[in-house]
């Protein structure tokens, strides 16, 4: 009988609960898919994809501001995304909907 296993065996139990623990953290840290200029509309003159990623990369910095997260809910967005679909829509963009792509 061992005292102790063999530092290269991992037991079903500690295999369960590393893969639960990675699961967890992947889904933690973003696993969700990047917001694509071809899911937004601009109202008004045309802007191109650069500025997309400008007025992007902006409301995703700002998406957990107070008053973004109110202007979202009072355009009517819910879920996760309300301060960054907030912050967006001041900026001029449509979240298109799902079938119109």
């Amino acid at each position: 009988m061992l005292k102790n296993p063999p530092l290269n065996s991992i037991s079903l139990g500690n295999a369960i609960k590393i893969s639960f623990f990675v699961l967890v953290t992947w889904i933690l840290t973003g696993c969700g898919e990047a917001h694509r200029f071809e899911d937004f509309t601009f109202v008004g003159p045309g802007k191109t994809e650069a500025i997309f990623s400008q007025d992007s990369k902006a409301c995703e910095a700002e998406k957990n501001k107070h008053s973004n997260k109110i202007q979202g809910r009072e355009f009517g967005f819910k879920g996760q995304d309300v301060g960054y679909l907030g912050c967006m829509k001041l900026k001029g963009w449509e979240k298109k909907e799902p079938g119109l792509r």
